[in-house]
């Protein structure tokens, strides 16, 4: 699905998933534009387009995942400094280049009745990898570190998300060029990760997309 049809798919997302009130009749030029002050591309409807992609391909209705991240377009010098750092976000970034020329969502997942099993797809102008698999060592705790996409309501409130890492962040022309999903420790948290040319902001919000701190890194 590419071109027009990835674009309509966007517009239906948008209007079905937006928390921001009814957008209403929406051309594609104002969509686009939304797209470039959202964080690039960082919207809500991206993530749901992957997911619905992800549940069928996989054939679950509720994914159980590890890791989950969205990057933006103007992610070309992307790195991630996260506190207390989780291990499960540092093999997951181990020898890998998430730059991004469009806005993509990247997910490693458990498969279903595979219970040491994870893999990892790649979502971008609606089209969803094939799964690559990822080493998983006997030390790794998955059931602790894994959760299901139900658990994070979050998701569906990337625009607010993204408003928010910008105000708090206090970075003139701060843009947010990527968001994390993951387990650290017991709570699920949403990272986004602000940046200009002269400064870094790591914003933090729990599983629901309210707002718990900012910190320059």
């Amino acid at each position: 699905m590419r071109g027009g049809n990835w674009f309509r798919v966007l517009v239906v997302l948008a209007v079905l998933g937006s928390t921001s009130g009814c957008i209403g009749a929406v051309d594609r030029a104002d969509f686009e534009d939304q797209i470039r002050t959202r964080g690039g591309g960082l919207v809500s409807a991206l993530p749901q387009a992957a997911i619905a992609a992800l549940t069928q391909r996989i054939g679950a209705a509720d994914p159980d995942v590890n890791v989950i991240l969205l990057t933006a377009p103007n992610s070309t010098e992307f790195r991630f400094v996260l506190n207390n750092q989780p291990v499960q976000v540092t093999r997951f970034f181990a020898d890998r280049d998430f730059t991004a020329r469009e806005p993509t969502v990247r997910l490693r997942v458990r498969p279903p009745g595979q219970p040491r099993v994870l893999d990892d797809y790649s979502f971008t102008l609606g089209d969803l990898s094939a799964p690559h698999p990822a080493r998983v060592s006997a030390a790794d705790d998955l059931d602790g570190e894994n959760f299901t996409i139900s658990e994070v309501p979050g998701l569906s409130r990337i625009e607010d998300i993204v408003d928010t890492a910008r105000t708090r962040a206090e970075i003139p022309d701060g843009q947010v060029t990527a968001i994390i999903v993951t387990r650290f420790g017991r709570d699920i948290r949403i990272v986004a990760n602000v940046v200009s040319a002269r400064s870094e902001v790591v914003a933090e919000f729990d599983r629901t997309g309210a707002f718990l701190r900012a910190q320059q890194v």
